[in-house]
């Protein structure tokens, strides 16, 4: 089936870069809400060579893409990680003309394409945004803000863009779980563990496997966004134990563990907590 259509941005993240001797480093991607719409054009030169009374040789550089990127509002943690924004003690956040925005790999995917491919463009820096609103009429209409995005080639791969299609493969379902890389490694999460009741409470256990030769180690544990301390954790391989202790002290609810990992992609498991069964 050809891949006609497309329609619907949802899925946007961004992976903040850093560099360290040469080698590029994306950070476990973040998810960007309330996506609008995506707009990109390549961007390069042609390049044109006449000899013999003729166009002897042509070619176009792929120089990547320039565009924009609208979305409902900026999450703050964008402004922080990418814009280098400052936070106050006043939940202010202010912008220092001193600060160079940060590169970011920026991953999405269409509702409407009928491959559901998931995208990743490897390099993007992203200019402030435009401060605009309107006076309030009778007919209310919300206002978006849009970053003026420009996508280069990977520092380290020259890579410009991958694309991905829907497949049972663990590259793709984990594809918003770590930037893809060709040939990276592909860590895949075990079953979520079950419930967990205070009233009966016993340690959690996390398996995770990977397909790195050697696998890679455990990183960092995140219980509902915020590190778990290492008192209370346990790493053997690729198997993490958080402790009972750690858990209960928690409020009853539904929490997201992310085990990230020194290479590959991070894994999110779901833990619901309960006083009682």
């Amino acid at each position: 089936m050809s891949n006609k259509i497309k329609y619907g941005l949802k899925n946007v993240h961004y992976a903040v870069i850093t560099e360290a001797g040469g080698v590029v480093h994306y950070a476990t991607p973040k998810p960007i809400p309330g996506a609008v719409n995506i707009s990109l054009s390549p961007a390069g030169e042609k390049v044109e060579f006449y000899a013999d009374d003729l166009l002897y040789f042509g070619t176009n550089t792929n120089q990547g893409y320039e565009g924009t990127l609208e979305i409902a509002r900026i999450p703050d943690s964008f402004r922080e990680d990418v814009m280098l924004e400052e936070l106050d003690a006043n939940g202010a956040y202010i912008e220092n003309s001193s600060a160079t925005p940060k590169n970011f790999a920026l991953l999405f995917e269409f509702n409407g394409d009928v491959k559901a491919t998931r995208h990743v463009l490897y390099k993007v820096n992203a200019a402030r945004p435009d401060v605009a609103g309107s006076t309030k009429t009778k007919n209310i209409e919300p206002q978006t803000e849009t970053l003026n995005i420009v996508a280069s080639p990977a520092t380290d791969t020259y890579h410009v863009k991958a694309s991905l299609p829907a497949s049972s493969d663990p590259s793709y379902i984990n594809f918003f779980g770590g930037v893809y890389l060709k040939g990276a490694v592909v860590n895949t999460k075990g079953a979520d563990p079950a419930d967990f009741v205070k009233a009966s409470a016993a340690p959690v256990v996390l398996t995770t496997t990977s397909d790195g030769t050697p696998a890679p180690t455990v990183k960092n544990v995140l219980f509902g966004g915020l590190p778990v301390p290492g008192a209370s954790l346990t790493v053997n391989g690729l198997i993490v134990t958080i402790d009972e202790t750690f858990i209960t002290a928690q409020d009853d609810g539904t929490y997201p563990i992310v085990v990230e990992f020194t290479k590959g992609n991070s894994v999110t498991y779901t833990l619901v907590v309960k006083a009682t069964a």
